[in-house]
């Protein structure tokens, strides 16, 4: 699992990100792809929900070229607190 903060051009919640836990970095990659040669993924997310009853996760889905940059940081551990962000881009 993942923890994604991604920061929305022209979002209105105050806040300006959205924060949501994923299965994998694959949004990262798609997002670094989208960055590198504008090429935008079409395909949905799974979000990362372990506790649902029947082991299905939802899906997430976003327009990458609404995105102005994303964080990206592992699970906390239950054993040493956080660890810093994986990764940045802006």
């Amino acid at each position: 699992m993942i923890y994604y903060t991604i920061y929305l051009k022209q979002l209105s919640n105050d806040t300006g990100y959205i924060d949501v836990g994923l299965a994998d970095d694959q949004l990262f990659k798609d997002f670094m792809t989208y960055l590198d040669i504008g090429m935008k993924a079409h395909k949905a997310y799974d979000v990362a929900s372990p506790a649902t009853p029947d082991g299905q996760a939802g899906k997430f889905l976003i327009d990458l070229s609404c995105i102005a940059a994303i964080t990206t940081a592992p699970p906390v551990s239950h054993r040493g607190g956080a660890r810093a962000p994986a990764a940045r881009r802006g």
